[in-house]
């Protein structure tokens, strides 16, 4: 298993790179012919959109370079997109399947948005209005207004409150964020979210998996990644952490680079079905775990807020 590189090892480049002396806002509503389309429309149109702002008389938000996109996501452009756009699909299936269906009287929560790419998914299903996300860095929120990301766009802190009344939102996910967070900050933002769901709301989350820990064997220890270095030093605990997701713990590695993002917000985080089922509750039901390397290179949980 390739072990990606974490968001956190290159924050910094982000923060000295981008720079725009514009602001933007897409202020669009969708036409009816627009939100009309089915996904693979409308992920074609989205991908057009990587050449062309404006299609049809809609302006669409604009990307950030490759080079930032592949430091948040770890890919960039048509790649990051078609990724996300199996996320995004299994996101309306599920929102759809529980009795929670994706649309515009609905209000939705991008929980560590990054630069937006999910946010352009869900403009069509959602509408700016009721699409909301944050993210707890300044310089992501700042780029995705720049860009013209749609949504109510949030910054927040990492053991502060989410800025939504109770019982504010419908539905939510977060891509790529529980993966990384120590147990106390874990803990911190469940809470949080069960506060501002309201009953019935589904809640997609993505984890890392068991297959995680077998990589960490596998990583080379003259690696020229600090990144990947720091992964070797932690092969020889590969059966400790096996052990104690077995038991049903939460698995976090302290990887935070220390500056931005230090060990006590940010690291690796291996979170077994068994923690969920014990500790989400009596707030979220869980409905579903899913671990397939062949759709997601982490694992997904699905939530129901009870």
């Amino acid at each position: 298993m390739k072990i990606p590189s974490p968001r956190a090892s290159s924050i910094r480049t982000i923060l000295s790179r981008f720079r725009s002396d514009r602001s933007e806002s897409s202020n669009n509503q969708l036409p009816a012919r627009i939100q009309l389309l089915d996904d693979q429309q409308w992920l074609d149109l989205l991908i057009r959109s990587i050449q062309e702002r404006e299609i049809d008389g809609v302006k669409f938000p604009g990307f950030p370079s490759e080079d930032v996109q592949r430091i948040i996501v770890g890919s960039a452009s048509e790649a990051a997109l078609r990724e996300a756009f199996e996320f995004y699909r299994l996101v309306k299936h599920c929102a759809l399947a529980l009795g929670m269906p994706l649309g515009e009287g609905r209000r939705f929560l991008d929980f560590g948005m990054g630069w937006g790419r999910f946010l352009r998914f869900l403009w069509k299903d959602v509408g700016e209005q009721n699409l909301f996300g944050c993210d707890i860095i300044p310089n992501f929120i700042q780029m995705a207004r720049e860009l013209g990301v749609p949504g109510n766009l949030d910054l927040v802190y990492s053991s502060g409150n989410l800025p939504y009344p109770d019982g504010f939102l419908q539905g939510g996910m977060a891509y790529s964020v529980f993966t990384h967070l120590p147990e106390p900050v874990h803990r911190h933002w469940m809470l949080e979210l069960a506060r501002v769901m309201q009953p019935g709301a589904v809640f997609l989350l993505t984890v890392g998996a068991p297959r995680f820990i077998d990589a960490l064997e596998s990583v080379p220890d003259a690696s020229s990644s600090d990144y990947q270095r720091m992964l070797h030093g932690y092969s020889a605990r590969a059966n400790e952490f096996r052990a104690a997701y077995d038991r049903g713990e939460l698995v976090f590695l302290p990887t935070g680079d220390g500056e931005i993002l230090g060990d006590d917000v940010y690291g690796d985080a291996i979170v077994p079905p068994a923690y969920f089922k014990a500790n989400w509750a009596p707030y979220f039901a869980i409905r579903d775990y899913i671990d397939d390397r062949n759709r997601f290179w982490q694992a997904v949980v699905v939530a129901q807020r009870v």
